[in-house]
């Protein structure tokens, strides 16, 4: 668990701080899991689109520069699924652990999932429809000499140059390919990992609200529709995820988001 020796700013030595930007969608299930559990915080949301993550009172905070990230008490810890597991261990009720050891298992198997496809799955389907960067061509230099981790790089400098039609595709696909194991799972029991909302569900919902805006055919998954529908009720969840959403269609967001990323150039 990346829970990093680097100096923490002054304001965040005491209590729970959580550095995150409202559609971020590794910030969300953080957001979400702290409302779930009642975890009192104090908010700082990053400016993506300022790139201030990219600086360097933030790099000390986080190295690899992603949201969110988190200090308890003076200790960072980075990775969105780290997080959860770390809030899950210090803030154990309600919890959101399977009691059964084979549920438990998958559980931490849907979590840690959630993380090694974001960008494979996520990342590049939702910038490859946008149509947009995710870094300004001015910033790769800098992000080059500060970034260790090299899928990171390649990924910012191909939604620079444009995502290929094939890798969307892919990208596409391989969502398809998780909403069917998700559809067959949620078929035999209520939650993804059986009979209890867990880290499983906290991990991964982010993803429907998102997958939802640029409309991806998520109707064609009865049972995840369903499940969707279950969490959305949760009081809890609105707070935390919904209310970070843009109510307008996809083709407005995307318009904006071409102009704002027009006018940063």
């Amino acid at each position: 668990m990346p829970i990093l020796s680097t100096k923490p700013p002054t304001e965040a030595t005491r209590g729970l701080h959580v550095y995150h930007a409202m559609l971020s969608n590794c910030s969300m299930r953080v957001r979400l899991l702290l409302e779930e559990k009642s975890i009192p915080w104090t908010s700082h949301e990053i400016n993506l689109g300022n790139q201030e993550n990219l600086q360097d009172w933030y790099l000390a905070i986080n190295p690899k520069g992603l949201v969110p990230a988190i200090i308890d008490d003076g200790v960072p810890v980075t990775e969105s699924n780290d997080i959860l597991h770390y809030l899950e261990d210090k803030f154990p009720q309600p919890s959101f652990t399977p009691a059964d050891p084979e549920a438990e298992k998958l559980m931490r198997d849907w979590v840690e999932r959630s993380a090694s496809l974001h960008i494979k799955a996520m990342k590049t389907y939702m910038y490859g429809k946008m149509g947009v960067s995710s870094k300004r061509a001015e910033d790769m230099e800098h992000y080059r000499k500060i970034q260790p981790d090299a899928e990171l790089i390649a990924f910012h400098q191909k939604s620079l140059d444009g995502f290929k039609p094939e890798e969307v595709e892919q990208a596409e696909q391989l969502n398809h390919e998780i909403l069917a194991e998700m559809e067959s799972a949620l078929s035999r029991t209520p939650w993804l990992a059986g009979d209890t909302y867990s880290l499983a569900d906290i991990a991964w919902i982010p993803n429907m609200e998102l997958l939802r805006k640029l409309s991806f055919p998520l109707d064609r998954y009865p049972h995840v529709t369903k499940w969707i529908a279950s969490i959305e009720a949760r009081p809890s969840y609105e707070k935390a995820v919904g209310s970070g959403i843009p109510k307008v269609p996809f083709w407005l967001m995307r318009t904006v988001m071409k102009v704002r990323h027009a006018l940063r150039l």
